[in-house]
């Protein structure tokens, strides 16, 4: 069997790319490299070259645009951390669905996830002690995800308010809570019963719990 190549040539890039996104072009790929979507190597004769990583990257800049309708701006400042903007001021995720398994094909060391945030080495320990963030073992080869990105990018402008982790345990523990609740419930349950059932309930607990946040900040404060 042939061994997969550590780099590829864009040309090779963008076929690897069309058997999921079919509309995508070699132009496409230049220009989310001019708005700092991805960061070729150069060789020494100046072709890009890409990595498996840039290659996840892109899958992932594109399955935003196209699933979640985001703007490459928005995709940026989760990607780079751009928030220093102050069009950054307003925190833009895509549509999570607490349903779907978080996205393993784009990985992040630990001093990536502090440069793309901006968070201090300290408070990024606070996150890790509280169970924010996962202990992840860099020296075996374990990385963050982009959910983790998108935890400490949360959690960043949750400082900006005055709010650290420690605030933050209780909003953990009813996530373990009400996930060993869905996981009660699929006892029995196997295949395609058990998914629907997983989808259903995390929908239901996702919507719930908003419609109860909803009702406490407008009937104990005066937010009009």
């Amino acid at each position: 069997m042939k061994a997969t190549p550590s780099y590829f040539s864009i040309g090779m890039l963008v076929k690897l790319l069309e058997v999921d996104f079919p509309d995508v072009s070699i132009s496409k790929v230049r220009f989310l490299e001019s708005k700092g979507l991805v960061e070729p190597e150069r060789t020494s004769s100046g072709y890009r070259r890409y990595s498996e990583k840039d290659l996840n990257q892109l899958r992932w800049v594109l399955s935003l645009q196209r699933d979640h309708f985001l703007p490459l701006r928005v995709i940026k400042e989760r990607l780079v951390g751009d928030g220093d903007s102050e069009e950054a001021t307003t925190l833009q995720l895509p549509q999570l669905d607490p349903s779907i398994p978080p996205d393993e094909s784009l990985e992040f060391t630990k001093a990536e996830l502090l440069k793309r945030t901006g968070l201090s080495e300290d408070k990024f320990k606070e996150l890790v002690s509280y169970g924010i963030l996962p202990k992840v073992n860099q020296s075996l080869g374990e990385m963050y995800n982009a959910d983790d990105l998108f935890v400490a990018q949360i959690v960043s402008r949750f400082y900006s308010y005055g709010i650290e982790p420690r605030h933050l345990r209780h909003i953990k523990r009813g996530a373990d809570a009400e996930a060993l609740l869905i996981d009660q419930r699929l006892t029995g349950l196997q295949g395609k019963r058990a998914t629907k059932a997983v989808v259903e309930l995390a929908k239901l607990s996702s919507e719930l719990k908003t419609l109860l946040l909803r009702r406490a900040l407008h009937g104990n404060t005066k937010i009009s």
